[in-house]
């Protein structure tokens, strides 16, 4: 359930820690690198053993590596997990030299046991893309019996208790939430988190949905002028290794870009394989009809085929 490390854009060297099944949320975001979500809900539960996961922490952590952050995110919404808070007091009793952070889209911010669990988390990035239903339900198609009005009660609430980093991250789809009218409540809703850092976050690899693309550069910077002087997620430089992972290599492969599409100089940094390596293998497995690849702005990226 560990994944990593990987160069994160915000994070620099993050593990990633899955809590809940694979595409397993509370929305099913157009946008999203993981793909269509196939169980959207709202039960929260033991998704993932409790124990399983602080086995796989203790065994991975045993040799100190060096890391800026262990991140809850993956491919689902991590508060769905009943026992991340769990996970959270072990590691910053047992490994209080680590900062924790969590990715969520915040939709369950709004229940107090929810927020209880995350009280001692370094760094929280809740996603907001919208201010108003009508966007909200395009974007973000959300389980039925989340309401947008609690959802944002939930992220002014939280912030009022956190003692901690706490961020907002925006995503751009051109053509939908854009426009100056979006804009205009989201800087409102803005004005009522006060997050410490608010981010503005555009497509850059495969979503779920083929005809969302990236915003522009320039409108990105505008709008990020506009709301208090957002940041703009750039690409993480890559760092090339110098040596050959041994064994499974294939395996490893797949595995990585099972979790999301992936550019080979990124899949060369988190398994620490030379990239005409990682190139090699792509192209037996695009040949095998096992992956695809993807054109994007920022490069070519990996998925599996299907």
């Amino acid at each position: 359930y560990l994944f990593g490390p990987v160069p994160s854009r915000r994070l620099g060297k993050s593990l990633g820690v899955d809590l809940v099944p694979h595409k397993t949320c509370t929305l099913n975001c157009i946008y999203c690198e993981c793909g269509r979500t196939t169980h959207l809900t709202l039960k929260k539960d033991v998704y993932i053993s409790i124990d399983q996961i602080k086995k796989e922490l203790a065994d991975f952590l045993s040799h100190d590596p060096k890391l800026d952050f262990i991140t809850f995110s993956g491919g689902g919404e991590p508060t769905l997990n009943s026992g991340l808070g769990e996970i959270v007091h072990y590691l910053k009793s047992e490994y209080p030299k680590y900062k924790v952070a969590l990715l969520t889209n915040g939709t369950l911010l709004h229940l107090s046991e929810i927020r209880k669990q995350v009280l001692d988390v370094d760094l929280i990035i809740a996603s907001l893309d919208a201010a108003s239903k009508k966007n909200f339900d395009e974007i973000n198609r959300p389980h039925p019996g989340l309401n947008l009005s609690k959802i944002i009660e939930g992220l002014i609430t939280f912030k009022e208790d956190f003692r901690h980093l706490f961020w907002v991250e925006i995503f751009l789809v051109p053509g939908v939430n854009d426009h100056e009218d979006e804009l205009s409540k989201l800087k409102q809703v803005l004005d009522l988190i006060h997050p410490d850092s608010v981010h503005l976050n555009t497509l850059d690899r495969p979503g779920a949905e083929s005809w969302v693309v990236p915003a522009e550069k320039k409108s990105l910077a505008k709008i990020a002028k506009y709301l208090h002087h957002a940041d703009m997620i750039r690409a993480h430089p890559v760092e090339q290794k110098d040596h050959l992972c041994e064994g499974g290599l294939y395996e490893r492969l797949l595995s990585t870009i099972r979790r999301r599409p992936c550019t080979g100089e990124v899949i060369s940094q988190i398994l620490g394989v030379q990239l005409h390596d990682v190139i090699d293998r792509l192209d037996a497995l695009k040949k095998d009809g096992a992956i695809k690849k993807i054109v994007m702005p920022r490069g070519v990226f990996y998925t599996i085929r299907g």
